[in-house]
């Protein structure tokens, strides 16, 4: 839905640029009471997903209208080729891009808000966009200060929590073991839970796996910039530091990571920039050195994030197959079928018995009564009648003879 948004706005600059202005200046407002009143109720209308994802349409409807835009030599002449623009909508487009510095300053304030360790989730969401508006306007927003204060944390440096945990006096367990967080993916979190916040091995691993990607995306988007120099001095400053005081053999691998890319892309800046003509403080273009083969920032950024995705779709856990378990769905699949046919068939035996039973209880049709028949000769001799029955005589009919 998001994507349709935005290729609708850049269909007309003009209309865009009203409804940008007014909605980014809602946000601030928001921002702003959440700032003043600093009640718990404020504060939720900033630290949620709602408002995140406000910002996350805004900033991909602004980088859609200005990322095309291209510095293509040192003085002001520009290139352009828009999404869903044409010839004769520069104006336009640029009233859009006027607004990248205020939403900038929203997502800051969004950031230093609430600047507690729970919210570092939020932070790393702000970071992300900041970066991605960087890299589509081609302007200078850094955001080292915002990362390296992730490892800034006290709870970095302690000793992580494992399993459930140990909290309270006597090496007693939390009997919050809720709080513990086991395969943490921090693009679908904004906050962190507040018991143990950031001291499970698995918060620690997630959160300082993303602060170091975003760091080497950093670097990699001001890479060309005759300034870079001194833009890595800070940031190996404190990589060092941090290399001292951790113990994890895997944090410190991401650190010197790190610090090789900022000394690799130091050296080649150094090299390059000796070769302007104009000092750096002259410089107009960000991406001075960038050699004309070398994709723009837009273009980097885009395929590091695609890089992204694809290992992280790789590196997801793939469930076991488990033939025992199978087997037993597929017998319990078997006897289900067997029980439903065997039901079936029952139920068609029963509706056939009905059907019999209802046919043997119809009635039967009577039979009709034959009509009697009368001899009328019978009847017309009414002589018979008179005549007398013929009676032997002498015959004596006691109850002694008949005995006998």
């Amino acid at each position: 839905m998001g994507n349709c948004v935005v290729e609708l706005y850049t269909l007309d600059y003009a209309s865009a640029y009203q409804h940008a202005f007014i909605y980014i200046r809602q946000l601030a407002l928001h921002l702003r009471g959440a700032m003043m009143k600093q009640t718990e109720e404020s504060r939720s209308v900033v630290c949620c997903w709602q408002y995140v994802h406000c910002l996350k349409l805004w900033v991909a409807v602004l980088c859609a209208a200005c990322g095309s835009r291209a510095i293509t030599g040192s003085d002001d002449t520009r290139a352009t080729d828009k999404l869903g623009g044409g010839i004769g909508k520069d104006e336009e487009a640029n009233l859009l891009r006027s607004l990248v510095y205020p939403l900038t300053e929203i997502i800051l304030g969004a950031c230093r808000l609430v600047p507690v360790t729970q919210f570092v989730p939020l932070r790393l969401h702000c970071v992300r966009l900041l970066q991605q508006l960087a890299a589509s306007t081609e302007t200078f927003i850094p955001t080292t200060s915002l990362l390296l204060g992730v490892l800034d944390s006290k709870e970095v440096g302690m000793k992580p929590l494992r399993g459930g945990g140990k909290g309270g006096k006597g090496g007693k367990k939390n009997k919050s073991s809720s709080a513990t967080v086991r395969g943490l993916r921090l693009p679908l979190v904004l906050k962190l839970p507040k018991e143990n916040t950031l001291r499970t091995m698995e918060q620690l691993d997630a959160v300082l796996k993303e602060v170091f990607v975003l760091l080497n995306r950093e670097v990699d988007l001001y890479r060309y910039s005759p300034g870079f120099p001194e833009f890595t001095f800070a940031i190996l400053q404190r990589l060092r530091k941090f290399n001292k005081g951790i113990s994890n053999g895997r944090w410190r691998a991401y650190s010197k990571g790190t610090i090789e890319l900022c000394e690799k892309y130091s050296s080649f800046a150094i090299i390059g920039r000796a070769t302007l003509a104009d000092a750096p403080k002259d410089v107009r273009r960000l991406e001075a050195l960038k050699p004309t083969n070398i994709p723009a920032m837009r273009e980097r950024y885009e395929a590091a994030v695609a890089k992204e995705k694809r290992l992280e779709a790789a590196t997801q856990p793939i469930m076991k197959i488990n033939k025992k378990a199978d087997d037993g769905m597929a017998k319990k699949d078997r006897k289900n079928k067997r029980k439903k046919t065997d039901e079936v068939e029952s139920n068609e035996s029963d509706a056939d018995s009905e059907e019999d039973a209802k046919k043997s209880k119809k009635p039967k049709p009577r039979k009709k009564k034959k009509a009697a028949v009368v001899n009328e000769a019978a009847l017309k001799n009414v002589g018979a009648l008179k005549e007398e029955d013929e009676v032997q005589e002498g015959i004596a009919w006691s109850d002694s003879e008949e005995s006998n």
